[in-house]
């Protein structure tokens, strides 16, 4: 311990530590100069952990993936960072605008009733009367002497139609919907206009009901002629789905208290406050001047705000609670949310005259822009941090190239000092875990939302955040529990395995233990996060700790009302309450309500529940007076081990203490079973490989000088771009090579599949059942069982694994093994066809090129002895020439026209074949662009050591499928030892769907099973055998082919070290024989010798030609074959 105290790193971050606790406690956030010191060391430490991440942490330039991911970390990180920092600048300053609201109410209360008008808009959907007549009801009752209702109908109900028409208020409704809410609002400004035309519009949304004093308390701050707009934060008279999930409401914040109670008052002090779509007041005739609400981004609100300042007015902020509103029900429209905020926020970026390419907009309103879109930008960091863990784990990419010790120098203080200050200048609004999950919830949907925006940022729908529906049943998120599920398997079987291996730490290691274990407890509060409980109160109840009266049949008594909703409420059980059935009338006290008739609905432990049964005016005043009440059952401000707590229980603890030890012994199971399983996989009985027999020369018995030969891809062995061509289409539509692509897929999927049973299958069943039974028992597929007569219902659910198998002997392990070896086997096949295709197309356009060289060399024989015959012909009209020498002329052209057919058939019969293995029709003049012999391949530089075989791809196959059946020996003997399984269930039994998954209702069920069969009548044994003689086969094809490949590469060098003097001599004995030819043409033409006899010499001349082209296309077809011999193109096939 005293070492640890005495190191450098441990001084550092103790000394952090206590000065942030010291501000913390010593810090006042109304002073400017505290905010100042406390902001400017979280920035010095964020600053310097920036430059030590670029400078000292990234991983060289050369290595691939996992540089390119390092460095996409580094960008998302920093922008991360810039944001923070971005932040600390902006809350050293803020606005309280109480006491101008203040001054402005009393001054708009002195004038009576002469005070200009405001025009009410509600903006409606499709929410249900249930949530729009709250939000009426409390417009109607707000305090002010001159206000006009309006409710924007977005859908065409007709219903609604009829209830405004009955409550008295004003209603307009649209053809379409088009430009979703901004659309609805310009309707009823145009519609307004026309009837109202109040000066002034408040703005609601559907389920937010505004208390009385909203306008009195808003309206004053128009008094300064540069506010366009004032806005008010959103409330919530619910707990947001993360606070629900996690049992947090009283205890936990939600995400937007941040934005709304610390970031708008300092943006405000800067004239940059965002508009946030509800609870806001607007000036008529800004908003008509400048063309109504902007429709160009699925975020109207803060373009709204804009919009006002590019004609020069500001978005004002009042931070007082004037309205209430339901939050998002759902995680799924609590994630839809932040996604269209998200791309609505990209979408304002781009427009021509948004904040950032817009003119008319102050350095400081840019920057407060900007400070938000880069609050979207960085959400792909969360998602990266997350998965990083588990790239190191299975695929050994590292972001962090750093000892623990550096990082905890460099990287830890900050941390600590970002987490004091967060809490702090946040009055008690930001926790560590908990305001990380607020962000990893949503941040995978926000990445996939910013990476579609990149490729399609206009012409989305806009997505409405569902209110009022049914929350009475517990709803499992599968793709999002799969997703943090999933991610929280990887990151503790890959922690698990390297912390339980037995081997040294790396630096690496040690620091990604850490950073996996954080990202588990992230991981598993998301998950929890995922699966929204119900609620059951069909409406919110709002605590309520004031008297009552309750008088019945059987007389009048005291009360106390523990929480208070629309349709009920929840009161203490007195005497009076606790001798009164269920279902029994009765009436209560509510004031300014008066008695309201009600009935005892249920009694519990927590007091006697109430179901009002007034009249439609006693409700309208009980719904003004409830929403008039601040919800005090939603958390304001952190209650951090009360939160801790709940995320406890969440997890399945009841109590902090009791949860600590229950979860020690489960991740003490989980280490223990880990162990086991890395233990016994470690058990294989697939024996040794012994080496193969490879009598082969230890060199070439002829060769060049190179010192080695070095693979060369094809695409630089070919140097003909005709060829080039050729060679391209055929590898894309060669059929053969098509089914060696598809088998090797083929191959590697059947491994895949081998490999994942070496994990558990996890599997969910569930089953529903409703019966009809008699005192005798009921008609069961569970059998004959004894009830009390009467129709039931059962529930079940059951999650987990099923016959699972311990590999204890690794039979999986080595059907594992011998699967991935035949894949292996099937990609190097693969590569061997390719490599085969590639010498095949080169083999046949050079002899393409050959033939149409020695079809040009007969064409023009043809053409020289059809003039000869021609001049004989005529000498023998003459007289000059006898009948003999015409025939033998004659007879001399036909054999020359029989060798320029067969060329013709050659070149056409050449290039069918190379129709077929290009797979499509080549053109008819292929092969006659470059002149022969001109060199269409380079020369391949051959070494002389014969382990060059070894990077042959046929060898690599055939020794892939030795693998395999050494593999498959080891299979075969491991199924001499028994198997052993596991099947563990957890899940819910219950007789209501409602409660399946409640803790009373929990069951689980966890089984061992061991088989042997004992008598088999040898079939394993002959199986062994079985497995090695395929081995021994397997061993003898390898052996084989290396010396059948040693011998074609021998075969290739020799004949290369002796074509060459003979294409020397060949060349030579041409030159000769064309001066002899010239020679005897020239004593033909001065007489001295007859026609014949310089046309013999011809002849020697034209087959020595032919001989020629022949040993020229030989010594380029050879070297075509020495490249595919000494396997020059394997490393460029991929299947």
């Amino acid at each position: 311990m005293s070492h640890l105290i005495a190191t450098p790193e441990f001084q550092l971050n103790a000394l952090v530590a206590g000065l942030a606790l010291l501000l913390m406690t010593w810090g006042r956030i109304d002073r400017t100069s505290h905010r100042v010191l406390f902001g400017a060391l979280t920035a010095l430490l964020l600053m310097r952990y920036a430059v030590w991440r670029v400078v000292a942490t990234m991983p060289p330039s050369d290595l691939g993936f996992e540089t390119l991911f390092a460095w996409v970390f580094l960008c998302f990180e920093l922008t991360a960072i810039v944001y923070t920092l971005m932040s600390i600048h902006m809350l050293v300053r803020r606005r309280d605008n109480h006491q101008l609201a203040d001054r402005g109410e009393a001054l708009l209360r002195g004038r009576g009733a002469q005070v200009p008008a405001v025009d009410v808009f509600i903006c409606t959907y499709n929410e249900d009367l249930a949530v729009l007549e709250k939000t009426v009801i409390a417009a109607q009752a707000i305090d002010y002497p001159n206000l006009n209702v309006w409710v924007l109908d977005d859908t065409r109900r007709d219903w609604l139609r009829e209830y405004c028409e009955r409550k008295g208020v004003h209603y307009a409704r649209r053809p379409d919907n088009s430009h979703a809410k901004a659309g609805n609002l310009n309707n009823g400004l145009r519609l307004s206009a026309g009837v109202t035309n109040a000066p002034y519009i408040l703005v609601l949304d559907a389920d937010f009901a505004p208390q009385r004093q909203i306008v009195y308390r808003m309206l004053g701050l128009f008094a300064d002629r540069k506010v366009g707009l004032v806005q008010t934060p959103q409330f919530y008279y619910n707990a947001d789905p993360i606070q629900h999930n996690l049992r947090a409401t009283d205890s936990w914040v939600d995400e937007q208290r941040v934005f709304f109670d610390v970031l708008q008052p300092a943006k405000d002090a800067a004239d940059s406050a965002f508009c946030v779509g509800t609870s806001f007041i607007v000036r008529r005739d800004l908003i008509t001047a400048a063309g109504g609400f902007p429709v160009g981004s699925v975020c109207e609100d803060i373009h709204t705000t804009y919009l006002l300042l590019r004609h020069g007015h500001i978005t004002r902020w009042l931070g007082e609670r004037l309205s209430n509103g339901l939050s998002a029900e759902s995680i799924i429209d609590y994630i839809n949310q932040r996604s269209r905020w998200c791309l609505g926020t990209v979408q304002l970026a781009l427009l021509p005259n948004g904040p950032l390419r817009g003119r008319g907009f102050s350095f400081s309103a840019r920057m407060h822009f900007l400070h938000g879109l880069l609050h979207w930008l960085g959400k792909p960091f969360m998602a990266m941090v997350m998965l990083a863990p588990a790239l190191y784990w299975y695929a050994g990419v590292s972001v962090f190239h750093a000892t623990p010790q550096a990082f905890a120098s460099f990287g830890l203080p900050p941390l600590l000092m970002f987490w004091a200050y967060s809490y702090w200048i946040s009055g008690r609004r930001c926790l560590p875990v908990f305001s990380e999950v607020s962000q990893l919830v949503a941040a995978m949907a926000v990445t996939s939302t910013l990476a579609s925006a990149m490729l399609r940022p206009f012409g989305r729908p806009f997505k409405v955040t569902n209110k009022g529906l049914d929350r009475t049943k517990t709803v499992v998120h599968w793709k999002l529990v799969a997703m943090f599920g999933g991610l929280l398997l990887a990151l503790q079987l890959g922690g698990a395995s390297v912390a339980l291996s037995g081997e040294a730490l790396t630096p690496g290691d040690e620091l990604n233990l850490v950073w996996t274990g954080i990202a588990l407890l992230l991981c598993l509060a998301a998950l929890m996060a995922c699966v929204d409980l119900p609620r059951p109160e069909q409406e919110e109840r709002f605590p309520w700790r004031a008297r009552t009266r309750v008088r019945t049949a059987a007389g009048e008594g005291e009360s106390r009302f523990v929480n208070i909703a629309a349709d009920g409420a929840l009161l203490e059980a007195k005497a009076l309450l606790k001798r009164l059935r269920v279902g029994q009338p009765l009436e209560v006290y509510v004031d300014p309500v008066g008695w309201l008739p009600a009935r005892l609905a249920a009694r519990s432990a927590a007091g006697a529940e109430l179901r009002f049964a007034g009249t439609e005016a006693q409700r309208e005043q009980l719904v003004s007076h409830v929403f008039n009440v601040p919800p005090s059952h939603v958390a304001v401000q952190v209650r951090p081990w009360k939160a801790a707590s709940a995320l406890l229980a969440s997890a399945g603890f009841g109590s902090p203490g009791a949860g600590f030890v229950r979860l020690s012994l489960r991740l003490l199971l989980l280490v223990l079973a880990t162990c086991v399983v890395l233990v016994v996989s470690g058990c294989n009985l697939t024996p040794p490989l012994k080496q193969p027999d490879l009598t082969v020369p230890s060199q070439w018995p002829a060769g060049t000088t190179a010192p080695n030969a070095e693979p060369v891809d094809w695409r630089s062995f070919v140097q003909d771009d005709e060829l080039r061509g050729l060679i391209t289409t055929a590898l894309a539509q060669n059929r053969d090579l098509r089914a060696y692509a598809a088998r090797a897929r083929e191959a590697r999927a059947v491994y895949a599949g081998s490999r994942a049973s070496l994990f558990p299958q996890i599997g969910l069943s569930g089953h529903a059942q409703r019966a009809q039974t008699t005192p005798q028992g009921s008609l069961s597929p569970l059998g004959n069982i004894p009830t009390d007569g009467r129709t039931s219902n059962s529930f079940d659910i059951q999650a987990g694994v099923t016959s699972y198998e311990l590999d204890f002997f690794g039979r999986q392990q080595s059907a594992t093994q011998q699967t991935g070896s035949l894949a292996e086997a099937g990609n190097k096949d693969f590569a061997a066809a390719h490599m085969n295709l590639v010498g095949e197309v080169s083999n046949a356009y050079l002899t393409l090129r050959a033939d149409r060289a020695l079809l040009a060399l007969a064409n023009a024989n043809e053409s020289g002895l059809a003039a000869n015959a021609d001049m004989i012909g005529r000498a023998k009209a003459a007289g000059g020439a006898a009948q003999l020498d015409v025939y033998r002329a004659q007879s001399l052209l036909q054999n020359a026209r029989v060798k320029q057919e067969e060329f013709r058939m050659r070149v056409a019969q050449d290039l069918q074949w190379l129709n077929v293995l290009v797979g499509q029709p080549v053109s008819p003049d292929t092969g006659s662009a470059r002149p022969w012999p001109e060199r269409s391949t380079a020369q391949v530089a051959a070494g002389l050591p014969s382990s060059l075989l070894q990077r042959r791809p046929d060898l690599l196959a055939a020794y892939s499928r030795v693998e395999a059946a050494n593999s498959g020996v080891g299979a075969a003997k491991a199924a001499m030892l028994p198997t052993i399984s596991l099947t563990a269930l957890a899940g819910g039994v219950s007789r209501e769907l409602s409660t399946l998954l409640s803790s009373g209702n929990s069951s689980w069920a966890g089984v061992l099973g061991v088989s042997l069969p004992l008598f088999d009548w040898g079939r394993r044994s002959a199986n062994i055998t079985a497995n090695e003689e395929r081995l021994a086969a397997a061993m003898a094809s390898y052996e084989s082919a290396a010396q059948m490949a040693f011998r074609e590469t021998a075969n290739a060098l020799i004949a290369d070290d002796h074509l060459r003097p003979q294409l020397e001599a060949q060349q030579a004995r041409v030159q000769a024989l064309e001066k002899v030819a010239n020679i005897a043409r020239t004593r033909f033409r001065s007489g001295l010798e007859d026609y014949f006899a310089s046309q013999d010499a011809q002849r020697e001349l034209y087959a020595e030609q032919q001989q020629l082209i022949e040993l020229q296309l030989k010594e380029a077809v050879n070297r075509v074959n020495l490249y595919k011999a000494l396997g020059g193109g394997w490393q460029g096939a991929q299947a």
